[in-house]
């Protein structure tokens, strides 16, 4: 199983992944991105790759 990790201090909000992940694994909440559906990751790194901050990594659970 994969996570996408958030790091919290380089996040802008800009929800660039929320919009390209094809798993709908992350959702907006409070204005802030949560990861929502974890069990859908598989691992393809769109999130990671679409994010300018490199707020996102990828932890294998």
């Amino acid at each position: 199983m994969y996570f996408p990790n958030i790091d919290r201090t380089k996040c802008t909000k800009c929800f660039f992944c929320v919009n390209i992940c094809p798993k709908d694994v992350f959702e907006i909440e409070n204005d802030e991105v949560e990861v929502a559906n974890s069990a859908q990751c598989n691992n393809c790194e769109a999130c990671v790759a679409e994010c300018p901050e490199d707020a996102i990594i990828v932890l294998e659970t």
